[in-house]
């Protein structure tokens, strides 16, 4: 089992009244879970699937950078491709996907995110 990192870089904006809310989303028919938290915060905001996580007002993000890591693990015989969809309630971009491939059925693929507000 091999483990591939992407790591990648967002810059997102805080649009609306509502608190921004995420969503994530592991594709493919993989495995998958991811961990959240503020960077330069050791304060875990959630593991494993992530449901409408509420991340905060517009106010309380400017200038912050969410970690996200995600790991996915290819169980899907039909396919080796990763993918993995981040949804965003009252942001630009609204939605955010990446997607990949892992070389061997059950390796794994780990995206390291930063979202910056």
């Amino acid at each position: 089992m091999n483990v591939k990192k992407r790591t990648e870089s967002v810059n997102m904006v805080a649009d609306g009244t509502d608190n921004v809310i995420l969503n994530i989303t592991v594709g493919n028919a993989q495995l998958g879970g991811s961990l959240v938290q503020f960077e330069g915060n050791p304060t875990i905001l959630a593991k494993g699937k992530v449901e409408n996580l509420n991340l905060g007002t517009k106010a309380s993000l400017q200038g912050k950078t969410l970690l996200v890591t995600t790991n996915i693990m290819d169980v899907n015989d039909a396919t080796n491709g990763v993918v993995v969809t981040y949804f965003f309630h009252a942001c630009q971009p609204p939605v955010v996907t990446f997607n990949d491939i892992v070389d061997n059925p059950g390796d794994i693929f780990s995206f390291n995110i930063q979202f910056k507000f």
